[in-house]
Parts: C-alpha cells; sequence; structure tokens
C-alpha cells in the first residue's frame, strides 16, 4: 500500500510539471484557475478548494468507524495549510498585488500590528 501512495504523489508531481493547471487520471480531474480571475473569470478551481475537499473528507471519516487521532492530526495540518495561504492572500491585499502575477514581499514587520523592531 505504501509503495501505491508513493507511485501516487510521484505520478502527481510528474504530470503536474507537464501541466501545472488540471491533473487527471482513473479516479480524479482537478482543473486548477487558469489565468487572472478577474481579467478569464473563474475556470478551475484554488489549491484552497482542494484542501477543503480533503478537509470535508477526513471529517466525514470522523463521523464514523474511521475516526482515529491520526485523521485530527492530518485535519490540523490540513487547517494550519488553509491558514498559512490566507495569510498570504491577506499580505497580497495589503500590499496591492492581489489577484496579480507580482511577487509579494516576504514579512518583514507585520503592518497589521503596532510593532516596531526600534520600540518606536
Amino acid at each position: 500500500m505504501e509503495h501505491e501512495a508513493k507511485e501516487m504523489s510521484e505520478l502527481i508531481k510528474s504530470s503536474m510539471l507537464v501541466n501545472p493547471y488540471r491533473f487527471e487520471n482513473q479516479f480524479m480531474t482537478i482543473q486548477f484557475q487558469t489565468g487572472l480571475p478577474p481579467e478569464v473569470g473563474l475556470n478551475g478551481v484554488q489549491v484552497e478548494d482542494v484542501i477543503e475537499l480533503a478537509m470535508a473528507k477526513l471529517e466525514s471519516y470522523q463521523l464514523g468507524t474511521l475516526s482515529c487521532v491520526e485523521n485530527e492530526e492530518a485535519i490540523r495540518s490540513l487547517v494550519a495549510a488553509k491558514d498559512a495561504l490566507n495569510r498570504r492572500r491577506n499580505r497580497r491585499k495589503i500590499q496591492g498585488v492581489f489577484n496579480t502575477l507580482s511577487p509579494h514581499q516576504e514579512r518583514t514587520e507585520d503592518v497589521l500590528d503596532e510593532f516596531s523592531a526600534t520600540g518606536a
């Protein structure tokens, strides 16, 4: 089983190198957003949507006989991933680069906090 999971992981990674906007195999098809929504409209899912789907599946396990601490750990990790992506989105909005292909600046001082390294 572990070997099969590793093969699937490698298949997904190599497929994303060929076409980073679409993954398809006999079990699933995922079409990621291509282009900026303000310019081309919505035409695919975001990474956050895929995380939500995985969370919903794990949460459904937690309601039945497959409930376990490992599922809870995975859910917490997915929540952390979602939170990180939300922080990125907020930083991009604050910096005025949201919905553009421009990179955002890495955190030096959080503009939402009233904090200064100099104490001023």
